[in-house]
């Protein structure tokens, strides 16, 4: 039987115009429910940037794997953003935090529920939430935060920028690489 909680598996190297620096992969399932394996990566880029993404194993194809649900509760949810945190707290710096809320296959829309439920998430769990820059579109659920000491807020904001390109580009294309 699969050990339970949040394992780290390995470090991936960035392959043809990955961005990335370095791609930490960990595994997570819960202590309380069926085994139901959470992939969950976090791409680390130059100036301490970090964006984080997950998705049930073995479910979909690589381009529709961020944008499937789930059928877990509102428990199993909680428990997976947490351990998405718990690997961000694992960096042990200071990184700039960033995601994106994959729409659903065959949807798009404009502050879906996943972005909801990730804003409220951090609102209530992440360590001194009211001491972090914010910037975000609801249009394209995207979010990135950084502490108000952060030393790379120029970097992280042109990061962002550039990354709330790429995500508009992948709705508009119906690409997917616009990650959770």
């Amino acid at each position: 039987m699969a050990k339970k909680g949040l394992i780290f598996l390995m470090n991936e190297k960035p392959k043809g115009n990955d961005g990335f620096i370095i791609r930490k992969i960990y595994r997570f399932i819960p202590e309380f429910t069926n085994i139901i394996t959470t992939i969950i990566e976090l791409e680390i880029y130059t100036n301490n940037i970090c964006v984080i993404s997950f998705y049930e194993h073995n479910k979909g194809t690589d381009k529709t794997k961020y944008k499937i649900r789930s059928n877990i509760g509102s428990g199993h949810t909680r428990a997976i953003f947490r351990a998405c945190i718990d690997a961000y707290y694992e960096l042990n710096q200071d990184y700039a935090l960033v995601f994106s809320a994959s729409n659903d296959i065959g949807k798009i829309e404009e502050d879906n529920s996943r972005y909801s439920a990730y804003t409220l998430f951090l609102s209530i769990y992440f360590r001194n939430y009211n001491n972090y820059i914010q910037q975000g579109s609801i249009a394209i659920n995207t979010l990135m935060l950084y502490h108000q000491s952060y030393q790379y807020k120029d970097e992280a904001d042109l990061f962002y920028k550039e990354f709330e390109k790429k995500v508009e580009k992948n709705l508009t294309e119906d690409d997917d690489s616009d990650k959770p």
